[in-house]
């Protein structure tokens, strides 16, 4: 037996944190991207409704913009290869990757077999200062809000807006169903984890007119939820998006 069977391979959440290519290529193909945006075609918008979900495509090459328009509000973002929905976006994979908290360079993973870049964070203009324990805005440590969740721990039956429900919605009239909802992308939430291990989460740190940019490595379908709970801060408000063709 080879001495490569014998030893365990390294994990692929190494030093850098980009098994594809360094921090530093990364961040100078996110600005070249950034830089050239102008240029782009305005394809599509829409205004999320406070407390609602909806789903859209981005074609591969194309940047989606997701914008707090109206003040702080947190936005649970999912995605499906537009062409094959069985690839969909991977939470923990991309969390061990690049970390709880995506920054401009990091990538959305697909889940196996394909376990390949989906989409990547191109530009922020949320200022990411110092938090209690390290607390940082775009979130992968917190799952999706549901009804039973609510009815749980908050005592409330009864149909609660929530993100898993606003989720399955809006991918519905793609024939896709409740059961293809998967852990999101917490864009906009302000999360960290405590002393003892568990995730917190603040007042989202968004200001009003805050933006991230996305690039579709893929022709991708997203689905967002205008989070209905407590994350975003005292009020729920709605999102803005806007979908820019290729430069």
């Amino acid at each position: 037996m080879s001495q490569d069977a014998l030893t365990p391979p390294p994990s692929i959440a190494g030093t850098s944190g980009y098994p594809i290519a360094s921090k530093e290529a990364a961040l100078a193909r996110c600005k070249a991207v950034s830089e050239g945006a102008s240029a782009r075609p305005l394809v599509n918008s829409a205004v999320i409704p406070a407390r609602t979900g909806l789903a859209f495509r981005v074609a591969e090459g194309g940047v989606l913009r997701v914008r707090c328009h109206e003040g702080p509000q947190v936005a649970d973002l999912i995605a499906f290869n537009a062409d094959d929905p069985r690839e969909r976006f991977w939470q923990a994979r991309t969390r061990v990757v690049h970390g709880g908290h995506l920054g401009v360079g990091d990538q959305l993973w697909s889940i196996p077999p394909w376990t390949r870049p989906m989409i990547t964070l191109i530009a922020d203009t949320v200022v990411h200062g110092d938090l209690a324990d390290g607390a940082r805005s775009h979130d992968l440590l917190f799952c999706r809000c549901d009804a039973r969740l609510y009815e749980l721990v908050h005592g409330r039956a009864g149909g609660h807006a929530n993100c898993n429900d606003n989720l399955a919605s809006a991918i519905a009239p793609y024939g896709l169903g409740a059961g293809d909802v998967h852990d999101p992308f917490n864009i906009f939430m302000t999360t960290g984890l405590n002393r003892s291990g568990k995730p917190f989460y603040l007042p989202s740190n968004a200001r009003k007119g805050d933006s991230v940019d996305l690039l579709a490595e893929m022709n991708v379908l997203v689905a967002i939820s205008a989070c209905p709970g407590g994350s975003s801060g005292k009020q729920s408000l709605p999102l803005e998006v806007q979908i820019f063709g290729r430069g």
